[in-house]
C-alpha cells in the first residue's frame, strides 16, 4: 500500500484554484499584463503607461481640419470692404444724362446750322460761317458721346477730367464772345453759366465719392 505522502487527499487541481474572496495574483516580474487589464487595487500604474481605451472607442484622436484656402476665404469675406455702389450709380447716371444733352444739342445744330440759333436774322448765311459752325456742332456731339461712354463703362473715369475741361473752356469762349461782341441771347448766357459751373461741380462730386469710398475701405480692412 502506498503511503499518504505520495497521494494527498483532495483534487490535485484545487491547489492552483484561488479560494473564494481571494484577490487575483499580480503578474510576476518581467511578465506583461494582458491588454485591457486594469491594475489591482493599491497597485500603481507603471510610469509612462497610458490607460487602455474603452472597448469600441477609437484610438485616433479627432483633430479639427484646418484648410488654408477655406480660412483665407472666410477672413477675406469678413474683411471685405463695403462698396459705394449706390453713390457711384447716381454719379454715372448724371454723367450719362449730361452726355445725352450735349449730344442732342450738337446733333440739332449739326442739322440746322446757324439757322437753329435763337435771335439770328441772317437772310443768307455765310458758307464759311456755316462750315465752321457745323464743325463745332459735330465736336459737341463727340464730347457728349465721351460723357456717355465714361458713364456707361466707367473704365476711363480719369478721362472725365479732360472732357470736363473741354466743356469749361467752351464756357470761357462764351465769356470772351460776350466781352468782345456784346450781350448774346439769354439762352447763350444760361448755357455759359452751366458750362462754367457744372464741370467743376461734377469733378468735386467725383473726388468726394472716391475719397469717402477709400476711407470706408480702410476702416473695413482694419475691422
Amino acid at each position: 500500500m502506498s503511503s499518504p505522502e505520495n497521494h494527498p487527499t483532495g483534487n490535485p487541481q484545487d491547489s492552483t484554484r484561488p479560494g473564494s474572496g481571494s484577490k487575483p495574483s499580480s503578474p510576476a516580474a518581467g511578465q506583461s499584463r494582458p491588454a485591457g487589464s486594469q491594475p489591482a487595487p493599491g497597485q500603481s500604474r507603471p510610469a509612462g503607461s497610458q490607460p487602455s481605451p474603452a472597448p469600441g472607442a477609437s484610438s485616433r484622436t479627432a483633430t479639427p481640419s484646418s484648410d488654408p484656402k477655406t480660412a483665407a476665404k472666410s477672413s477675406k469675406k469678413a474683411t471685405k470692404p463695403k462698396s459705394a455702389k449706390g453713390e457711384w450709380g447716381v454719379f454715372r447716371t448724371v454723367v450719362v444724362l449730361v452726355g445725352l444733352i450735349l449730344a442732342g444739342f450738337g446733333a440739332y445744330y449739326l442739322i440746322t446750322g446757324t439757322s437753329g440759333l435763337p435771335d439770328t436774322d441772317i437772310g443768307t448765311p455765310s458758307p464759311t460761317l456755316e462750315s465752321q459752325f457745323r464743325f463745332f456742332a459735330a465736336m459737341m456731339v463727340g464730347v457728349g458721346a465721351a460723357f456717355i461712354t465714361i458713364g456707361v463703362k466707367f473704365e476711363w473715369a480719369n478721362m472725365l477730367w479732360m472732357v470736363c475741361l473741354m466743356v469749361f473752356i467752351g464756357g470761357i469762349g462764351r465769356v470772351l464772345s460776350w466781352a468782345f461782341s456784346g450781350t448774346p441771347h439769354y439762352m447763350m448766357i444760361i448755357l455759359m453759366v452751366i458750362e462754367l459751373a457744372f464741370p467743376a461741380a461734377l469733378l468735386v462730386w467725383h473726388r468726394y465719392i472716391a475719397k469717402t469710398t477709400e476711407i470706408r475701405n480702410e476702416y473695413a480692412a482694419r475691422g
